[in-house]
């Protein structure tokens, strides 16, 4: 009986151990490297890990995770963001178990290790013109109301022939809302566009929108006949620069090796549902393509650009490429509306190979980060030249949709302006307060100084 107890005891013991161990074994932690270059947050908030940190904020390991409640509760699974430092770009993730853009999801279950890395993106000083060139990017303007007209009134002021004097503006589409216009004779086009911007005397160079290639249903962007009396209104305003739906242009425009390329993308057929007309057929988006990469290969400007109205990524209301206004680009009938086509489209054919990708689409005004599946192209949206984005429909950090902005400003008008000279490059947001309601004040003072300033070097480019 005596050894019988004993045995017990020592069952009881070993059990006991063996338990601790198991706690002992059972605490889990998370550790996250960085290398040279950003920053490495997570959703629960509890990493914050980079490089370029002071040492007192450089938490890169919890411990026992799973004990952590305050911080993790039942979170199964760990989303961490990459943020990229100025002159650089994301790279890739490692340990992950799947990733999206700069995002890496991992599950807790167990101990995680991930690491980030970072990679210097800045372009070797190649000799370059040290002429300033200066131009405008605004889209999304053409309503013909007040909050156009407030914008125009700004750009005029901004771009001072005697001070700041800019050469062009790149219009980044919806060029005429509510009017699908089939005659280039249209008086639409003088309330639109003529009374805006014609004191501005300098050219825009136009591309088309979803709003700018309509018949019956405005936004719907499947009746291509619109845009093309855009093109022929070229014909009839020498300001109004759309030689084609889809061109280029180089500034200065005779200089052998141009200081800047532009590529005007025509995006609107990408997500369209097919041309009654047959205006626009199978291959268009194809030809393109090939367009484009073979101009971008043949281009000895300094800098390149591309332009269109939809946007890669965007956190305002309509979202990035693939998962246009919540669609789901895997699902096969929605592949072109939610932007999946589209997104691979630019992915093959403009991704790495120009410097900074202008668009328009969402109202609102944003410079967003590289992402590694585009290079080292940065992203503009500029769609603020007449409407303004409804706060609630913008998108957070707290979202999973959500790009890292270097700037980002909704719920008011405004418009960009680009200033390069030799291998450098500035970016300059300005905001204009008012809107439809609001008189224009023409002629009045408005404040000069820009909302944000954002200065780059150019980048390594792909061939």
């Amino acid at each position: 009986m005596a050894n019988i107890r004993a045995n017990a005891v020592q069952g009881v013991a070993k059990a006991a151990l063996i338990g601790l161990g198991v706690l002992l074994l059972a605490a889990c932690d998370i550790d996250v490297t960085t290398s040279s270059g950003g920053v490495v947050t997570s959703y629960p908030a509890a990493i914050n890990c980079g490089t370029n940190l002071p040492a007192d904020k450089k938490v890169c390991r919890i411990q026992s995770y799973e004990n952590k409640k305050d911080v993790f509760g039942n979170v199964s699974e760990i989303r961490l963001l990459a943020t990229p430092s100025k002159n650089y770009s994301f790279s890739h993730w490692e340990g992950c178990d799947r990733t999206d853009r700069l995002y890496c999801y991992k599950s807790l279950g167990s101990n995680v290790s991930i690491s980030a890395k970072f990679k210097y993106v800045v372009a070797n000083d190649a000799p370059a013109s040290n002429e300033v060139l200066r131009f405008v990017a605004v889209g999304d303007m053409g309503t013909g109301k007040n909050g156009q007209l407030r914008v125009a009134n700004a750009i005029q002021q901004i771009c001072d022939p005697a001070t700041n004097p800019c050469h062009f503006a790149i219009g980044l589409g919806d060029n005429i809302y509510e009017k699908n216009v089939i005659s280039p004779y249209d008086s639409v086009f003088n309330s639109h566009f003529v009374t805006p911007y014609e004191k501005l005397g300098f050219p825009f160079y136009m591309a088309l929108g979803n709003h700018d290639s309509d018949l019956l249903i405005d936004g719907f962007g499947n009746f291509a006949i619109a845009g093309q009396t855009q093109v022929l209104y070229s014909n009839l305003n020498s300001q109004w620069k759309m030689p084609n739906r889809y061109y280029e242009h180089s500034h200065p425009a005779n200089a052998g090796a141009p200081t800047a390329s532009f590529l005007a993308l025509d995006s609107t057929p990408m997500m369209a549902i097919i041309d009654p007309l047959l205006l626009i057929d199978p291959e268009y988006a194809s030809r393109q393509g090939t367009w484009a990469r073979n101009r971008l290969a043949s281009s000895n400007a300094t800098w390149k650009f591309a332009y269109a109205h939809h946007p890669y990524l965007s956190n305002g209301k309509h979202g990035n490429a693939g998962n246009y206004d919540g669609f789901n680009g895997s699902a096969p009938l929605l592949y072109r509306q939610a932007g999946e086509y589209y997104r691979v489209w630019l992915k093959d054919n403009i991704c790495g190979k120009v410097d900074v990708f202008f668009t328009g689409h969402d109202h609102d005004l944003q410079l967003l980060h590289a992402i590694p599946e585009c290079g080292n192209t940065l992203f503009v949206v500029s769609g603020a030249g007449a409407k303004r984005n409804d706060p609630k429909d913008t998108k957070t950090s707290a979202s999973s949709k959500y790009n890292p902005a270097i700037y980002y400003a909704t719920d008011t008008l405004g418009f960009v302006v680009a200033e390069i000279q030799g291998n450098r490059m500035k970016l300059m947001y300005y905001t204009v307060p008012g809107g439809d309601s609001d008189a224009v004040n023409f002629g009045l003072p408005i404040n000069s100084t820009p909302a944000a300033t954002y200065t780059f070097n150019r980048r390594t480019r792909m061939n």
